[in-house]
């Protein structure tokens, strides 16, 4: 299809074109030059996807400013549409998606109101309503955030020598807090053995010899013959900043290996991220 004029509609005043009046008497308006014209176009037959191509527009071209605002509903889906250039003499034009300026600091959020059930709804990257689009990466590092790691069997019997990374160290003069460690082991067929005490760790030193951020589990344990659940809170252990301050979270476990155990895991890790200085 194409461009269908008789659905693009002027919505801002002719008197008022390319400006916004920043007052609501007529007698004494506060005025800035250079706002924007804005319009609207729906078509029930293209996508937004070839709206948005260049020249579409370009038969209003003569109407239209470079910053100019488009508000179209395709046969898809709708955006708002920004004009990007525009050249009258050659009739070619040219638009983006509007992208809105500026961010929503902590002054602009009243109290409390911020609940658990606008974060899990409100998806803040396209502006629409989705479940948990707030996610860790979204907030303040200050906050609780969560993460989940699958374990391989091999890992968990590997981990002795090789601490399993749980979470990433996060940069200079920074502290990961572990809040708490929920360790779930799927039985498969084969009981682990042997082994040492689990725990979570500052860093990747072998044989559990980094500085424990975690209370411990005794080896025996994990030589349930039935999937389980285990817990990790936090620890007590005085942390030494030179080996805890930008260091990633490790699960290992002390004086010794596990062996023919089978079952997988998967760690679910609640932790915070603070500064040190």
């Amino acid at each position: 299809m194409a461009f269908e004029p008789l659905r693009f509609v002027r919505t801002t005043l002719a008197f008022n074109s390319g400006q916004i009046s920043t007052t609501f008497n007529p007698n004494t308006p506060t005025v800035i030059e250079g706002g924007p014209a804005i319009f609207t176009y729906a078509s029930a037959d293209d996508a937004i996807a070839t709206i948005g191509g260049a020249n579409y527009f370009a038969a209003v071209c003569y109407m239209l400013a470079v910053n100019d605002l488009i508000f179209c509903t395709g046969s898809d889906s709708s955006v708002i549409y920004q004009v990007a250039t525009v050249d009258r003499d050659a009739g070619t034009i040219t638009v983006v998606s509007y992208t809105a300026a500026g961010t929503v600091g902590t002054a602009n959020i009243t109290n409390l109101a911020v609940t658990t059930a606008k974060l899990a709804d409100l998806n803040v990257t396209t502006g629409k309503l989705a479940d948990a689009a707030v996610t860790s990466a979204k907030v303040s590092p200050l906050l609780i955030q969560y993460t989940t790691v699958a374990i391989t069997a091999a890992q968990f019997n590997g981990m002795y020598a090789a601490p399993k990374l749980l979470v990433a160290a996060a940069g200079a003069n920074t502290l990961i807090v572990p809040i708490q460690v929920q360790l779930l082991m799927t039985y498969v067929s084969a009981n682990y053995a042997a082994g040492g005490v689990a725990a979570v760790q500052w860093d990747s030193t072998a044989n559990g010899a980094g500085v424990i951020a975690s209370t411990t589990l005794s080896a025996a344990t994990f030589q349930a013959a039935a999937s389980t659940g285990f817990v990790f809170n936090p620890g007590v252990v005085p942390e030494t900043f030179t080996t805890t301050v930008n260091k990633g979270l490790y699960l290992s476990n002390i004086s010794g290996a596990f062996t023919t155990g089978d079952s997988t895991f998967v760690a679910h890790v609640w932790y915070r991220v603070i500064p040190t200085v």
